[in-house]
């Protein structure tokens, strides 16, 4: 019997989470050196991460929630996990417009201002992630033992 597309794809979530991740991480990072190195072009490059993780934490969003309802999960860890989770998305969901507005408009503490959300997202996102590896770490959840 042939499996679907999705069932040869589980577990989705672990191979879609970790570009967030690395996005938010790599835009905080980037964006603190282009502004101790007066780099514009990298200061860029951070927005055009924040940008590509916004974008992208629905779609991660909506695979960890298919994949807690395939294995059927119900555990105090998953409820921490998806509280900053959706923290995290709201936060930056609620930030990218008014971001996009800010720097549209030339403000003069943009960039400063920017630094400080991405700052808090990591944190937000640091502490979804260190929820989910306890998940995966401490209690095998997704993994066949």
């Amino acid at each position: 019997m042939e499996n679907s597309l999705l069932e040869q794809l589980y577990p989705l979530h672990p191979k879609l989470v970790h570009f967030p991740i690395a996005l938010f991480v790599s835009a905080m990072g980037i964006q603190m050196l282009g502004l101790f190195f007066k780099k514009d072009s990298w200061c860029k490059g951070a927005w055009l991460m924040f940008v590509l993780a916004v974008l992208s934490l629905p779609i991660a969003i909506f695979s960890g929630i298919l994949e807690a309802s395939r294995l059927h999960l119900h555990h105090p860890v998953l409820n921490e996990h998806r509280m900053y989770a959706f923290w995290a998305t709201g936060t930056a969901w609620i930030a990218l417009p008014l971001l996009w507005l800010m720097r549209s408009k030339n403000v003069k503490f943009f960039q400063a201002i920017f630094l400080i959300i991405l700052i808090s997202l990591s944190v937000l996102i640091g502490l979804t992630a260190r929820e989910g590896g306890e998940m995966v770490w401490e209690y095998g959840v997704g993994v066949n033992r």
